[in-house]
């Protein structure tokens, strides 16, 4: 149920995760990098804002790297500033990937998401 609820959460935009959480990942989780590996559109569109699939491998400063997918709708005024390769600060809880913090704010397109 978790599991579920996350990937709802991270599917639709201003509802990401909340600040309690966001704070609880940043001080139980394990600092890293996300370099962005691929970024594709869902086929999904609300209000003209395309969803995108944004495929990431995160390397904790401890621990096995891993990949993942978010999905976002982002406004279009912010894809030029994303871009595959890039790499991103990130946090993760050990043991459960799926609550990982990707810091797009420290990589200057905060509004983005």
């Amino acid at each position: 149920m978790g599991l579920l609820l996350w990937s709802l959460i991270s599917t639709f935009p201003g509802s990401g995760p909340s600040a309690k959480e966001k704070e609880f990942i940043m001080e139980n989780g394990i600092k890293g990098i996300a370099s962005l590996l691929a970024v594709e559109r869902t086929g999904t569109t609300v209000n003209n804002i395309h969803q995108y699939a944004f495929s990431f491998r995160v390397q904790p400063d401890s621990g096995s790297a891993f990949e993942m997918v978010r999905k976002k709708l982002i406004d279009p005024i912010y894809m030029p500033g994303i871009s595959v390769g890039m790499r991103i600060p990130a946090y993760t809880i050990p043991g459960n990937e799926d609550q990982t913090l990707i810091l797009w704010e420290k990589a200057g397109i905060g509004d983005a998401f």
